[in-house]
């Protein structure tokens, strides 16, 4: 998958409404993934004094960037793609490798509300720090919550195709128990049938014997 940065402007959005996006945006990428639409939510990060926020994506197409917040109603300056040039010699410790959305966050949550503040300039209000120290904490929950649900959905639908396939089955089996049935029926009344016949014939047989005793005892 290629990687997309998209840049949105902040200037004239409540913090609040910052974090109903990313969720509403991440909502939107597991149901763009459940239709086959390989897309992933990696990371996020604000510049407080630009009033901007960098989201980072991974996608078959910078279309279905654009259809996840399309789909989520959240509007953003530009989308660019961008090249991973993360040298291969740089250790884990020093370069952060791109895992999993919870992982990232959950590893990130809490000591990055720190760093945060450190490199936060005089002029940002505490109350911008304090925000956004909470929103990623609330952001990394959100996350591990869609990533239950998707789990959970994938298991319903696997449970949903296993059911479906049972149902074939036993739809086989009495499709074929009627055949049984239906042959089982047919041979009995041929059987009947042929019991029939062969009663007739002895009957005639014996009807045949009596007749010529009675005549060679009038003899």
């Amino acid at each position: 998958m290629a990687l997309y940065v998209v840049e949105r402007d902040l200037s004239q959005v409540a913090p609040e409404q910052v974090r109903f996006d990313q969720r509403d945006v991440a909502s939107a990428c597991i149901h763009l993934k459940a239709q086959g639409k390989r897309i992933r939510y990696m990371s996020s990060a604000v510049v407080p004094a630009d009033a901007r926020a960098l989201d980072l994506f991974g996608a078959d197409s910078v279309d279905v960037v654009r259809e996840a917040h399309a789909s989520a109603g959240v509007s953003y300056a530009r989308i660019v793609e961008i090249l991973d040039l993360t040298p291969s010699f740089l250790s884990g410790a020093m370069s952060r490798s791109r895992r999993g959305i919870a992982a990232n966050v959950r590893s990130a949550a809490e000591p990055r509300g720190k760093r945060t503040a450190e490199a936060m300039t005089e002029h940002v209000s505490p109350e911008l720090v304090r925000w956004l120290a909470d929103g990623q904490r609330l952001f990394a929950a959100c996350l591990e919550s869609l990533e239950a649900l998707e789990r959970t959905q994938a298991r319903t639908t696997t449970l949903e195709a296993e059911n479906e396939m049972l149902r074939e089955e036993v739809a086989r089996l009495r499709h074929r128990a009627d055949i049984l049935q239906a042959e089982r029926a047919e041979m009995v009344a041929t059987f009947n049938e042929l019991a029939g016949h062969v009663t007739q014939v002895v009957d005639h047989i014996l009807q045949k014997t009596e007749d010529g005793g009675e005549q060679q005892d009038a003899g």
